[in-house]
């Protein structure tokens, strides 16, 4: 709830902030470059907190989550809002709307003792991998589809925009396995900032996120914070946005109820298995935060104007959470949730 109240105090600061002040940060000059920065360290923050660990011994489970789950969201939320909205931006917004915010679930699963290690290690992973899905979908795939400059994305520029994406990952995974480089630590800070510049220079997105599976040279803990004052920033910069764009309350409030109480289900129905209980909660588990927000700034960025329909569709999605996981926590305190009737 905290977070909640934090946003929209934030988002409110910015929005009278902007009114006052007639300035849309979207439209300064250096705001592309901004949005590209946040995304980047966004990426790399969320990705690199990801245990290995715990991967390891749910392999199969990450390959259905980068494989089916995530993208099966993605298309049918897309889907869904485009019979609504028939518009090629209801797939971008589909596609920032889908992230499940891993800092929102861990918070989520302290409160669930009663939920058992299989279920809870696939709402970890689901959030953690939902990230370079997303963005191969939105950067790599959809958005060179609906921009205006769609007719100059041509087969050997996307072919381009893989090697810098997958390249340097590529060279970055074989140092790490045959040389013994990385085991110096100014040699990791080195290379990190070497490929994060890269990955901001060229907006190879994913190749920051690939970067936070291999390299972790940093403290998690000092990165989270610098990554959550950054939070902090970008929520006021969406409120300024905002006062210029206004709020589309109707598509905005339809994509948060597509996604939460109709595709997020359906998706852990299909893919996943387990007890009743385990499944209502994961099917009921989205919640948005950070990487939503900046990949709604990055297109905006790129004028694709998807905020005023990402701001209240994240509210509403984090409401709609709150409030289904604490009305189910009170039946199963309360002995009002049975496995099997009698």
């Amino acid at each position: 709830m905290r977070e909640i109240v934090v946003f929209m105090l934030l988002t409110g600061a910015g929005y009278i902030a902007g009114q006052s002040s007639d300035f849309n940060p979207v439209e300064a000059g250096a705001f592309e470059h901004f949005a590209a920065l946040a995304l980047v360290l966004g990426l790399y923050s969320s990705v690199s907190s990801i245990d290995l660990l715990a991967v390891r011994a749910h392999r199969w489970l990450a390959v259905t989550v980068i494989t089916l789950a995530v993208p099966l969201q993605i298309l049918a939320t897309g889907a869904l809002m485009y019979l609504i909205y028939p518009e090629p931006i209801s797939f971008l917004a589909a596609v920032a709307i889908t992230q499940i915010d891993p800092l929102s679930v861990d918070t989520l699963l302290k409160d669930k003792a009663s939920m058992s290690e299989q279920a809870k290690g696939i709402l970890r992973i689901w959030a953690s991998f939902d990230d370079p899905v997303t963005v191969i979908f939105g950067f790599l795939v959809l958005l060179p589809l609906v921009s205006d400059n769609a007719g100059e994305v041509t087969p050997a520029l996307m072919l381009l925009g893989l090697i810098a994406n997958l390249g340097p990952g590529a060279l970055l995974w074989w140092i790490s396995v045959k040389t013994r480089l990385l085991h110096r630590a100014n040699f990791r800070l080195v290379i990190l900032a070497a490929l994060l510049i890269f990955s901001l220079v060229t907006r190879a997105y994913l190749l920051a996120a690939i970067v936070g599976l291999l390299l972790r040279p940093t403290s998690p803990k000092t990165l989270n914070r610098v990554v959550e004052a950054f939070y902090y920033v970008i929520v006021f910069v969406v409120g300024m946005a905002i006062s210029s764009y206004g709020l589309d309350l109707r598509l905005g409030f339809l994509l948060a109820v597509t996604e939460f109480f109709v595709i997020q289900p359906v998706t852990t129905i299909i893919v996943f298995s387990g007890t009743p209980a385990d499944l209502l909660r994961i099917a009921f588990a989205q919640q948005n935060g950070l990487t939503t927000l900046l990949m709604g700034l990055a297109f905006e960025a790129l004028d694709v104007h998807v905020l005023p329909i990402l701001l209240p569709a994240i509210i509403a999605v984090n409401l709609m959470n709150l409030a289904v996981n604490k009305i189910y926590s009170y039946k199963e305190r309360a002995g009002l949730i049975k496995e099997r009737a009698g």
